[in-house]
This record gives structure tokens, sequence and C-alpha cells, in this order.
């Protein structure tokens, strides 16, 4: 392939990985404003059958171009994993974000990440930890960022005021374990790609566990909250989680590691962006010296990581 093909097809995984990013930011922005008089879990159980549904369409209409590696009973065991820990990424995203500015959620999530990368990365592979000095160092920084968020946010200087200190603290909690469960999806996603499963059919079938939990939480007022809100989340379903899911497995398709992470770091510095459109939401100066901190830490992360490769 030649530098010229190379650098179209870089550019358009750039794009595409962009405006990843800007739908996953709008999209968070959108449904904490609507979920505020709702239970959280009502849009989860929802929104991600129907992006099952949409990926098993695919899958089945792709189900020749699994390797032959593939084996799908042995890898039964890793997809268990995979769902308990998509339960932990996305519910606890979404229901942090009924009581936490978005932008923070985003953050957080994406300041914890290299902490559990590397203890949980160890403990999987059972090994000792074998991190650089350099990963320590950023670990250290994403760490900083984040307690400066958690602060931010507990004393009541972040864009969203507390009126429930309980849910507030569950809130943030549940940032903390969607970041965990972000890391262990990665580990686990990467377990059924090397064995041969395809990019769909890992989506397909890695959302099982959040569609039961949440029916199972939900299904007394599940019906009527259905007629009343089916518009938004068919939308939210369609531009906030599947587009961007799609958008971001063909950004990784077209691009090295690095500029796919650079795009994660972006995330939470568009959620800042959008959510001053939200009348909910104030103007917090705190939360915008976190949320660089992270990306400034993120991006001398990325360098630090190709520099060693």
């Amino acid at each position: 392939m030649s530098e010229k093909s190379v650098s179209k097809t870089m550019l358009i995984g750039a794009s595409f990985l962009l405006l990843s990013a800007l739908l996953m930011s709008v999209s968070q922005v959108y449904y904490a404003n609507q979920v505020q008089g709702v239970h959280p879990f009502l849009f989860t159980g929802i929104s991600f059958f129907i992006t099952a549904v949409l990926f098993n369409m695919i899958a089945y209409r792709q189900r020749g171009t699994m390797t032959a590696t593939a084996n799908t009973r042995s890898s039964m065991a890793d997809v268990v994993k995979l769902n308990a820990s998509s339960i932990l990424a996305f519910m606890g995203f979404y229901y942090a974000l009924k009581f936490i500015e978005p932008a923070i959620v985003s953050s957080l999530e994406m300041g914890v990440g290299p902490f559990f990368a590397i203890v949980v990365t160890a403990m999987v592979a059972k090994e000792k930890i074998r991190a650089t000095r350099a990963q320590w160092l950023i670990t250290a920084g994403t760490f900083a960022a984040s307690v400066l968020l958690m602060v931010t946010a507990l004393a009541g200087l972040s864009g969203v005021q507390v009126t429930n200190t309980t849910d507030f603290v569950y809130g943030l909690v549940a940032s903390v374990l969607c970041g965990l469960g972000a890391v262990l999806c990665t580990i686990y996603s990467k377990k059924l790609s090397v064995a041969g499963w395809t990019s769909s059919s890992i989506l397909a079938h890695r959302f099982y566990g959040i569609i039961i939990l949440s029916f199972l939480m939900t299904y007394k007022i599940f019906p009527t909250y259905l007629m009343a809100n089916l518009d938004w989340i068919l939308l939210i379903t369609i531009f906030g989680v599947t587009i961007p899911m799609f958008l971001l497995q063909k950004g990784i398709q077209y691009c090295d590691p690095f500029v796919v992470m650079m795009s994660i770091c972006f995330i939470p510095v568009f959620t800042f962006i959008f959510q001053l459109f939200d009348p909910r939401i104030a103007w917090s100066t705190p939360t915008l010296v976190g949320i660089l901190m992270l990306f400034i830490v993120g991006v001398a992360s990325l360098f630090t990581t190709n520099e060693a490769q």
C-alpha cells in the first residue's frame, strides 16, 4: 500500500473516531438530562436490547467470516466474564450520569483506567505487576486529577449541585466501577478476538447481562415508561450507542492504537463543552481544570507508549 493510501486510510479512520467521540459526548449530556425523574436502568434495558438485536443481525449475516480457530464452547467463560464486565462498565456509567455532572463521570472513568489496567491485567494474567516508571507516573497523574474531580463534586463546586448525598456517593462509586468494567471489557474482548471471534460477534453477545439485569430491576414500571419515552430512547440508542460503537470499531480497524486512545482523551473535553448547553448544569472551573489535567496526562501517556514501541 502506498504512503498516500495509508494517509487517506488513517484520515478516514480518524474521522470515524472523532465522530464517535462527538456522538458519545452529546448522548451523555442528553441522557443525563432526560433521566432525572426516572429509574436509570430503564434506558439500559431497552437501549441495549435494541443494540444487541442489531449486532446479532449483523453477526448472523457475517457468520461465515469467523476464523477457523474460533471455538464458541471454549470461549463461553470469557463471554460470561465480558457480560459481567459490561454490566459494570455501562450500568455503572448510566447510573452515575443520573446524579453527577456528565463531564466528571466520563473523566473519572478515564482517570481510574491506568491504575486498573496495570493491576487487573496482572491479576488476570496471574503474574506480578510489570509497570514501567513512566506508567506509574501517568497513573499517579490521572489519580490526582480524579481526586480533584471527586473533591470538586463533593464540595459542591461542580456543575451539578448535590441534592442527595447518598445517591451522589453511589454515583461516584459507580463512576469508578465503570472504569474498572471498561478495563475488564478490553481484556476479555481481546481474548475473544484472539480466539477468532469477529467484532460483530463480540458486540452481539456482550450485552445479555445488562438486558436481563435491567429488566429484572424495572419490569414493574417498564410498559408505562416505554410508551411515554420510546422516541428519545430510540434516538439515543441509534445515535448514542449503536452508531458510536460501529464508528469506534471502524476507527480501530483503520488506525493504530495511538490514534484510537487519542480519541478517547477527547471525550471528557467534548462532554464538558456540550453540557454547557444544558440549563441544569452550571459552569465549573475546577471541573474544567480536572478534565484538562486528565487530557494532558492522557496525551503524555500516549506519547510515552508510542516511544516505548
